[in-house]
């Protein structure tokens, strides 16, 4: 008897201690795919391959962020013990070098994050803020008519949350990256034919009619464990690749030419975890998730990152 769907690709997992090797191993075993374990990078080095999904331990990563270079699937840096954050200079490093999936957190945020992120991999489903919300959950959207609508909705979204029975310092939050994802959607994202993006230095407060590819969508839930966020543009023009180190950089770097400019580091110093996704050409997604299980001090002092790139097939 065959199986119901064949596993596709292969996963190692690079960690020096056995008891970590064992629990990494055991949670992304959930995917039901092959997985290998090494306890060293060259060990590493020499069984990944183009459809491989390594999960490498985050002090391991940062000795040789250039690993990152190999063509394989996708690399994930995850805390090295699991029962302590990861250290935010490594966090910094690893984005600064270019990887598209670092996860800050411990357990137990550690296996729900990291079993979303490699199911999306596997699957090649990377859109939709449910991945990470509890079934049930229900999801609240907002349609912006005009770009003067950014104010009412951030209002609106804070004043929801709050609603619900979480604290006035995570409405305070949500304010704080919902007005700064949907000022990236409305004046980032469009591009000219030459490739600039033509609305940067637009005026905050004019009006304009929101139609066609400036549509710009916002969706949020909560299951208790996470609050989640999602903007969405019809642009696909942020190169999810490149994000990370502009997080890294705290907006240092930032100008009128970069990716998303000043607003994304300060959204990604408010969350846990920044998630995008894109469709070239097409949609980018950003999804900001808020731990609300725990105090601030109780979480890594740097929120996770992951940047997926998707087909506009798969877009709901």
């Amino acid at each position: 008897m065959q199986p119901s769907s064949a596993p596709r690709g292969k996963l190692v997992v690079a960690h020096p201690e056995r008891k970590a090797q064992r629990a990494l191993a055991r949670l992304v075993g959930a995917t039901l795919c092959p997985v290998e374990v090494v306890d060293n990078l060259d060990a590493l080095l020499a069984v990944v391959d183009e459809q491989t999904i390594a999960i490498v331990d985050a002090g391991l990563a940062s000795t040789r962020p250039e690993l990152r270079d190999k063509q394989v699937r996708a690399w994930i840096a995850v805390p090295g013990e699991g029962l302590a954050p990861a250290e935010a200079p490594a966090v910094a490093a690893l984005l600064t070098a270019g990887w598209n999936h670092v996860v800050a957190h411990p357990m137990p945020i550690l296996a729900e994050e990291l079993i979303a992120t490699v199911q999306k991999l596997i699957r090649g489903d990377v859109f939709g803020l449910e991945k990470y919300i509890a079934w049930g959950a229900e999801v609240r959207s907002y349609t912006l008519e005009d770009a003067r609508d950014r104010e009412a909705a951030v209002s609106a979204l804070a004043k929801d949350v709050v609603s619900v029975g979480l604290p006035d310092r995570v409405g305070s939050l949500v304010s704080v990256i919902a007005d700064e994802l949907i000022a990236n959607a409305l004046y980032a994202a469009p591009l000219d034919q030459s490739g600039k993006r033509f609305r940067h230095g637009e005026p905050r407060d004019r009006a304009r009619p929101l139609a066609g590819r400036d549509v710009v969508t916002v969706r949020w839930a909560t299951d208790a464990r996470y609050l989640a966020i999602e903007v969405r543009d019809r642009w696909g023009s942020l190169e999810p690749a490149v994000v990370g180190a502009r997080l890294a950089a705290g907006g240092k770097q930032a100008n009128a030419s970069t990716e998303g400019g000043m607003g994304l580091p300060l959204a990604y110093a408010c969350c846990n975890q920044f998630v995008i996704a894109s469709a070239p050409g097409v949609m980018t997604e950003m999804i900001t998730l808020l731990d609300v299980r725990y105090k601030p001090t109780e979480l890594g002092r740097s929120a996770s990152f992951h940047s997926f790139v998707g087909a506009s097939g798969d877009l709901t």
